[in-house]
């Protein structure tokens, strides 16, 4: 654990050095001096040292090659480390660790790098040896030293890994005719899956310009006027796609009822909702009860006496005498 003695003499070290300039170009404060202070702190590194051998690119902390190799080097569980070849096409390091039967070599050649697109530039063009052999002990530290280097890259390989980091999705703008949009298109949606497929493209948009109340309420008029009697939470899962097929199906069939609107008696609307009831026997209790509560609102509102006895009564599984 650090103490609070070192942290202030860290802290103030930070605020010299970054003042004398001697930290890389990325480090643009104090606390981020601070930070490469303290990480060279827990590798065993003094503060020039750290100054010189440590960066920190997007947030990430890296560690020079030749800082990496000295790390591994000076550890007792390194019995050696060292450099075997280093030309213009090839660097290779061989190495063993305490407890390993039998030796770690590793190269990395200019067909590698070309290969991973680094050769383009001018600082490989005019120094390949020096920057293969910073690829190859960076990464045979890794390999074999990981509870040493931690997964630190050195400051050329963070370079590489930031230019390949995926771009930041855009997000949409905030639509300030959504709304209208969503009402104009609202009033044309004749099912709860019409009514998903015209959401969706708009939603965003919507919560953006922080009207997704007042569009949640458009879609609850529709609903209401196509003749579903939805809760709060099956018109959420309507919007969101997350409503069982099976449900939505049998509330599409129970809203279009309506069409026997003038049936005095109810003996029609009655059996068109038994009929699609007992379609979805086989699905979850949940569907099942929400479709039968449906369905007697839906007749209590065309006028029928006695909806609920009368559904439950025609939904009871018949018997044989």
């Amino acid at each position: 654990m650090i103490d609070l003695s070192t942290i202030d003499m860290l802290s103030g070290l930070a605020d010299r050095l970054y003042r004398a300039g001697v930290f890389g170009q990325e480090v643009t404060s104090a606390d981020k001096a601070f930070a490469v202070l303290l990480k060279g702190h827990e590798l065993g590194f003094s503060p020039m040292a750290s100054a010189g051998s440590i960066a920190i690119i997007k947030g990430k902390v890296s560690l020079s090659a030749d800082a990496t190799i000295a790390l591994c080097k000076r550890s007792p569980a390194c019995l050696y480390l060292r450099l075997t070849a280093s030309t213009e096409e090839i660097a290779t390091y061989e190495t063993q660790r305490h407890g390993d039967p039998s030796p770690t070599v590793l190269s990395y050649t200019i067909a590698q790098a070309s290969k991973a697109g680094l050769t383009g530039s001018q600082t490989w063009r005019a120094h390949a040896p020096a920057m293969l052999r910073a690829r190859c002990g960076a990464a045979i530290g890794r390999a074999v030293y990981p509870d040493l280097v931690a997964g630190i890259y050195d400051p050329d390989e963070m370079a590489e890994i930031v230019r390949h980091d995926p771009p930041v999705r855009a997000l949409p703008e905030a639509s300030p005719v959504a709304l209208e949009e969503w009402r104009e298109v609202a009033s044309e949606v004749l099912t709860l899956g019409g009514m998903y497929a015209a959401w969706q493209p708009r939603a965003e948009g919507i919560h953006l310009a922080g009207r997704a109340d007042a569009a949640r309420t458009i879609a609850a008029e529709r609903a209401t006027a196509l003749g579903y009697t939805l809760t709060t939470a099956e018109l959420q899962s309507v919007l969101s796609g997350a409503i069982d097929p099976a449900m939505a199906g049998a509330l599409d069939e129970i809203a279009a009822t309506a069409r026997h609107a003038d049936d005095e008696d109810g003996d029609l609307v009655v059996a068109d909702l038994v009929v699609v009831l007992r379609g979805i026997s086989s699905a979850s209790a949940h569907t099942k009860v929400t479709a039968f509560r449906s369905a007697i609102k839906h007749a209590s509102a065309l006028g029928i006496e006695d909806a609920k006895s009368r559904l439950t009564a025609a939904c009871l599984p018949r018997t044989t005498e």
